[in-house]
Parts: structure tokens; C-alpha cells; sequence
């Protein structure tokens, strides 16, 4: 028990004398148990992670992070969360400030209070906060009474609610749509 002890007060020292700096774990993969589609996993409030974050099933960041994340299933923002990351998932629902792509095999929404800086392409897209990058979409766009968007709008079809901003170029249709999302 004696020589035990030792070695766990070694590890205590030189984690200890690590010099601070990024972490040592750079990827986080967050799967549990044999049910992933329907799993949740959470970056809880005060969290903060830098690196790849990757989701067997859908994630909620209500933290940090910082790098890239990729989920299976859906990814979601709460008000308070941070990402400075690149988004990949089934959807996306944002609802803090974001810096980094989104690229969805479903949908992605924006709440009114949400901000992102970065790129959008998914198959619809519900816009109801400030976006500043393009959106591609292989269905139908939407912006909200207080959405603004900066950037260039591709989809099938696109809404835009009274009382939003939309500064830039707008291209629809079906065959242009599809073949632009595609690429």
C-alpha cells in the first residue's frame, strides 16, 4: 500500500509541474452505451473545451468550445454558450454567439438573439438573429422580423419577414440551388 501511495504522489508531482499551456487532450470523444442515436451529451455551464469534440449522438453546449465539434445527431446552443468552432451534425439550433461553419445534413436554426460569424450549409435554414457569412441551402431559406444577415443567400426559396436585413446576393432556383449546395 506504502509503494502505491509513492507513485500516486509522482503523478501528483509532475502533473503539478506541467507548465500551463493548452491541454494535453486534444479530442474528446463523447459516446457512451450502445443507444447513441438517442443519447444526449452536455458541455455544461462553466465548461471550457479546446480541441475536436466528438458526439455519438447529439450534443448541447451551454460552455465553451473551442476547435471543431461533430455530432451524429443534433447539436444545440443555449443563450450563454460560446462556440468558436466548425459545426458538423444531423442539425444545428444556435442560440448564443458563434464563431465557425455550419454544415448540417438537416436543418439549422438561429434564434432571434443569436449571432454567427461563418458559413452556413444545410437543407433549410430558419434565420432569426444576426448572421454574417453566406448561407447555402438545398430547401428553403427563412429570415425573421429581426434577422440580419450579411452575406449571400442560395437556396430553392427564400422568406424574408418584415422588418429584417438581408445585405447581399440572393440566388433561387432548383437546378442553380442544388448544384451550388452540392459542391
Amino acid at each position: 500500500m506504502r509503494h502505491r501511495r509513492h507513485e500516486e504522489e509522482a503523478d501528483t508531482r509532475v502533473d503539478a509541474e506541467r507548465p500551463e499551456g493548452p491541454p494535453a487532450i486534444r479530442e474528446v470523444h463523447m459516446d457512451r452505451g450502445n443507444d447513441r442515436a438517442s443519447e444526449v451529451s452536455v458541455v455544461g455551464k462553466g465548461t471550457r473545451i479546446e480541441g475536436k469534440v466528438l458526439a455519438a449522438g447529439s450534443l448541447r453546449v451551454e460552455g465553451e468550445v473551442k476547435g471543431s465539434i461533430t455530432a451524429r445527431g443534433d447539436v444545440s446552443l443555449s443563450p450563454e454558450g460560446r462556440v468558436e468552432a466548425n459545426i458538423e451534425a444531423m442539425g444545428i439550433t444556435l442560440a448564443g454567439q458563434v464563431k465557425g461553419h455550419r454544415n448540417a445534413d438537416g436543418d439549422v436554426s438561429l434564434p432571434a438573439d443569436s449571432r454567427l460569424e461563418g458559413n452556413i450549409r444545410a437543407h433549410n435554414v430558419v434565420a432569426g438573429g444576426a448572421v454574417n457569412g453566406d448561407i447555402v441551402a438545398r430547401g428553403r431559406v427563412e429570415l425573421g422580423p429581426r434577422a440580419r444577415v450579411e452575406g449571400d443567400i442560395t437556396s430553392q426559396s427564400l422568406v424574408v419577414a418584415a422588418g429584417a436585413v438581408f445585405l447581399g446576393r440572393s440566388v433561387m432556383g432548383d437546378q442553380k440551388a442544388e448544384r451550388i449546395a452540392a459542391s
